[in-house]
């Protein structure tokens, strides 16, 4: 089985602009597949359709030969020969049309039943989540900017409250990342068993239907085949299964590392954890200030990091980050600073750019 394509959990919560963008790639394929199984799906309700039609048609056929004889034909003696062979002919035909409903039943149980819950039960879920990942980054997003904004001179009732509003949805968006993280990397192997089960269960149908010599459904290669697929089926289902349970102990794990990272004030019982001094590169988000019309400031979330010496931001919307400036340029400090009564300000000084 090929390595298949994961987002990783542990970037979750930093939402970074490249997870964005890898999660965004799976997403489109995530559309992609909807629409292609939901076209699949027409193709086989279709199918389902003549099944059932042809059925009918046949014990139609039945029915209807039988009724000659109840026909009275001025023309045809009381003991037609006609008459008894289309009695037999409806006989045989009801064996048929038995055939048929079994059939029916087949598509109904192998071919339309994974099929539907492919749709209804994984990619109708995976839009459901989409639409609480939104919600659930612009609440976290909503209560961030409140909590920056929050001045420096408010009292600590109305710091602790906005505070712990922002642990809540941080909590939640992180929680939501992850389920839904997980079940678009789960869908990577429920696609290679939903599509392929379906299109097993028609022929596994076809072939029961068959009897003895019909080459094209009974073939020994067909029979190579199917056995292959299935083989691959059940690896698939072997490996979603292990999938599961990691994914289950990787999001318990992540949950608890990251508790203290739900907080942007940690709480006074909590443990102090100090900062890793040793790190060659460091990247996050940062409020910076810049000016709008009439001397007013405007203060833009961006994703800052360092690379090669120099300070880079990157917006959500981009893909690459631009240059700051030159950090190991001579001159450079990194200082406190009070701005539009903000906490945690600091300004980066540079002799060059001031």
């Amino acid at each position: 089985m090929p390595d298949v394509e994961q987002l990783h959990l542990e970037d979750a919560l930093e939402d970074s602009p490249q997870t964005r963008h890898l999660l965004s790639v799976f997403e489109k394929d995530t559309m992609l597949l909807k629409k292609f199984t939901q076209n699949m799906h027409n193709c086989c309700q279709r199918i389902m359709s003549a099944q059932n039609e042809l059925c009918a048609a046949t014990q139609a056929l039945a029915h209807h030969l039988r009724a000659y004889e109840a026909q009275k034909f001025p023309l045809e003696p009381e003991d037609s020969v006609l008459s008894s062979t289309l009695k037999q002919f409806s006989t045989h035909l009801d064996d048929i049309s038995s055939i048929q409903q079994v059939l029916a039943q087949q598509f109904s149980e192998t071919m339309m039943y994974p099929l539907s819950k492919f749709l209804q039960a994984d990619l109708e879920e995976i839009s459901t989540m989409y639409e609480m990942f939104q919600q659930a980054t612009h609440d976290h997003e909503q209560s961030l900017a409140k909590y920056m904004k929050h001045p420096m001179k408010k009292d600590d009732r109305s710091r602790v409250e906005v505070n712990e509003e922002l642990y809540a949805n941080r909590k939640k968006f992180h929680q939501t990342a992850l389920h839904y993280y997980s079940s678009l990397n789960a869908l990577q192997y429920k696609r290679k068993c939903f599509l392929l089960e379906p299109i097993m269960g028609y022929l596994h149908a076809q072939r029961a239907c068959f009897q003895m010599g019909q080459d094209i459904v009974l073939r020994p290669e067909l029979e190579d085949f199917l056995g292959n697929i299935g083989s691959s089926v059940q690896s698939v289902h072997a490996d979603l299964t292990k999938e599961t349970l990691k994914t289950v102990e990787l999001i318990d794990s992540i949950e608890k590392q990251s508790q203290h990272m739900y907080n942007a004030e940690p709480p006074i019982d909590m443990p102090f954890i100090p900062p890793n001094t040793n790190l060659t590169q460091k990247a996050g988000y940062l409020y910076c200030r810049g000016k709008q019309v009439l001397l007013s400031t405007k203060w833009d979330r961006l994703y800052f990091f360092t690379q090669g010496g120099n300070l880079m931001s990157q917006t959500k919307e981009e893909f690459a980050g631009s240059l700051v400036m030159d950090l190991n340029e001579e001159g450079v400090v990194v200082e406190s600073c009070v701005a539009d009564d903000r906490r945690h300000t600091f300004q980066v000084v540079s002799p060059q750019t001031k």
